[in-house]
């Protein structure tokens, strides 16, 4: 195990546990500890436990998460955890409290004192924390009606005096000028405030890359973290702390981007900062000549190769910028050649490209992801596929599933239209992607 999450129900264990299977991470559920054996989770890096303490008494949450620390932290994790409510209901400060009394006790004298680093911040759900304060869709929390909840209601949008409320412990904030500045700033302020006596320090976060600033900053802390927050935080830490847990170990994702569109472009950059991505652009016109066509597939697959140690998706595209876009009418004009004889070679191309890479063992693919109708289709041709199996849907105009009678039918494939989706569709399928792989893996690992 070198994750560990102690969370206050289990939706919310569940809900960490996914994000870390998206990462890469084997992830899986504990419910209570009275049945904990480290033997029978030993196939899986990361244990979400949910104390089911949301609706006790701040003593009896005290009590389940102080033990439940001590029996992880004696396992020496790489990563401690407490997953708290995306709206901050629940016994908070109790439960940070508690976590922290159990990582010190178990760590022993003369250790540093661990320190809560709290990010409640969950862009892609609509939480933003900004000057300490929650903002939920553009409504301070006080006022939105998650917060009015009949059982587990929040009467502040502040973030330190709701904890206030619950533990004596000192806190300070880490701003969103030092966030911004980025990861040496945000540890230089937290140096200081931890010599300053907090053990609770509340990070502003507006975005994803705020959020991966913040895990890149405590990622090389001198003293110990329980990472605190609703998943997205706790994420990006373990990918810092454990690179060779998402990048070299797991599988990779393999992107053929075919769609030449402003939207495609976006996506890509979204891909780039969600993700260690290396996609490498085809120059298409050495597609359409016999005399250059091999030596591009060649240049690009080197490329590829090249920037593959540290890249958790690999790709192929044949445009990334505006400047590559080109219309098939016009170029179909100037060269005199049927528009379906362009598409055709260019596509064929990226699916000959597609299949030598998969091809590639020490390349770890393990999920394919085609954009554009006539690129999936030459993906598929080329693989010997017959048809496309499908399983779901990712989002709308997106689908999952398998090849049908090809060489590589147990690879999850996903696959979407150019102009489909905002800007962060192709992030939610590679995302989807990885899921699939680990749930794939785990399940091999069973039988």
């Amino acid at each position: 195990m070198d994750i560990a999450v102690i969370a206050d129900d289990l939706t919310g264990a569940n809900a960490d546990g996914a994000l870390l299977t998206t990462r890469g991470f084997c992830s899986a559920t504990c419910l209570d500890l009275e049945s904990w054996r480290e033997a029978g989770f030993s196939a899986y890096s990361a244990i979400t436990y949910s104390a089911d303490s949301r609706l006790l008494t701040a003593e009896a949450a005290r009590d389940k998460v102080y033990k439940a620390s001590m029996v992880f932290a004696a396992q020496k994790p790489v990563l401690m955890a407490k997953r708290i409510d995306s709206t901050l209901r629940g016994n908070l400060g109790a439960e940070i409290d508690a976590a922290l009394q159990g990582m010190d006790v178990t760590a022993g004298q003369p250790a540093e004192p661990a320190v809560a680093v709290v990010v409640p911040a969950y862009p892609s759900s609509g939480r933003v924390v900004v000057g300490g304060y929650l903002v939920v869709h553009g409504t301070p929390l006080e006022q939105s009606p998650i917060a009015k909840d009949p059982a587990t209601p929040v009467f502040s949008s502040f973030v330190q005096t709701i904890l206030a409320g619950q533990t004596g412990r000192r806190s300070g904030l880490i701003a969103l000028s030092a966030v911004l500045a980025g990861p040496e700033a945000v540890l230089a302020e937290a140096s200081l405030l931890v010599r300053e006596g907090c053990s609770i320090l509340v990070c502003d976060a507006v975005s994803d890359t705020d959020i991966r600033n913040i895990a890149e900053a405590f990622g090389s802390a001198s003293f110990p973290v329980l990472a605190v927050d609703p998943g997205p935080f706790t994420a990006e830490l373990a990918a810092v702390r454990l690179p060779s847990g998402t990048m070299k170990a797991r599988k990779r994702v393999l992107a053929v981007i075919g769609s030449p569109s402003e939207l495609t472009f976006r996506q890509m950059e979204a891909l780039r900062l969600a993700y260690p991505a290396h996609i490498v652009r085809a120059d298409w016109r050495r597609f359409l000549s016999d005399a250059t066509r091999q030596d591009e597939i060649e240049l690009v697959l080197d490329k590829v190769r090249a920037g593959a140690e540290d890249a958790a998706v690999l790709g192929v595209c044949s445009a990334e910028k505006p400047g590559d876009v080109f219309s098939l009418a016009e170029l179909s004009a100037t060269l005199g050649l049927p528009a379906g004889e362009i598409s055709g070679g260019i596509n064929n191309a990226l699916a000959v490209m597609a299949e030598r890479l998969l091809d590639c063992a020490e390349l770890r693919i393990g999920g394919l992801y085609s954009s554009g109708g006539e690129v999936t289709v030459a993906v598929i041709r080329r693989l010997g596929g017959k048809g496309f199996g499908v399983r779901g849907e990712v989002l709308p105009l997106a689908a999952c599933g398998n090849i049908l009678q090809g060489r590589l039918p147990d690879l999850p494939m996903v696959t979407k239209g150019g102009f489909v989706g905002d800007d962060g569709a192709l992030v939610q399928c590679v995302d989807y992607l990885f899921a699939e792989m680990s749930a794939f893996s785990f399940a091999s690992e069973i039988e």
